[in-house]
């Protein structure tokens, strides 16, 4: 008796193995996000040469870009330079714009998320994870950023940084948003002291 309960139990336990593993959600990558945001990681040493369009606006400080990206899940996307003795460049794309902040944190903690299983392929073999800690979203705060980093560390992009956004904007407007930019250097370290 107690060797055909055993039989049993093995049999329904083989039998529901595969139902079991079935209900198992592993996270997927938004194609659109991934493919786009690869090309600008892969684009990031060049300055993005090959993804820059036409120059919208030249203010003191930065000259704005028009994006060449077919990024469908963004609203918008542009390059913005930041004049200095070595230019810094960056990208940004809004992806989603909205009155309501808890539409806006859905949006935001999706985003992250995304990041968080993303891999990131740039070419020559090279697979990067992204890396970063969440930044909980508060209405009164006004401003969110999970910023990650590539890991492993990719050697000729140290200071590559991929930020998930969500920032209040005057007069009413949510905007969670997606940047990759050179971060010259992190919280902790000392700048120039002569300003070079």
């Amino acid at each position: 008796m107690k060797c055909i309960k055993n039989q049993l139990i093995a049999a329904c336990l083989l039998l529901s193995g595969p139902f079991a593993v079935a209900q198992v959600r592993v996270p997927v990558t938004d194609n659109d996000l991934r493919n786009n945001l690869q090309k600008v990681v892969a684009d990031f040493p060049t300055h993005f040469s090959s993804l820059k369009g036409d120059t919208i606006e030249i203010n003191a400080q930065t000259i704005e870009f028009a994006s060449l990206l077919d990024f469908k899940m963004a609203s918008r996307n542009w390059f913005v330079q930041y004049k200095s003795k070595n230019p810094i460049y960056s990208w940004e794309a809004v992806l989603l714009t909205t009155e309501e902040f808890d539409e806006a944190v859905k949006k935001y903690k999706w985003l992250y998320n995304q990041l968080k299983v993303m891999t990131i392929k740039i070419g020559d073999g090279y697979d990067f994870t992204l890396d970063g800690e969440y930044d909980e979203p508060s209405e009164e705060r006004e401003f969110s950023s999970s910023v990650f980093k590539l890991t492993p560390n990719a050697s000729h992009m140290p200071k590559l940084k991929i930020e998930a956004s969500l920032r209040f904007e005057f007069p009413g407007d949510w905007h969670v948003s997606l940047l990759v930019y050179e971060k010259e250097r992190e919280d902790h370290e000392r700048g120039d002291i002569n300003g070079d």
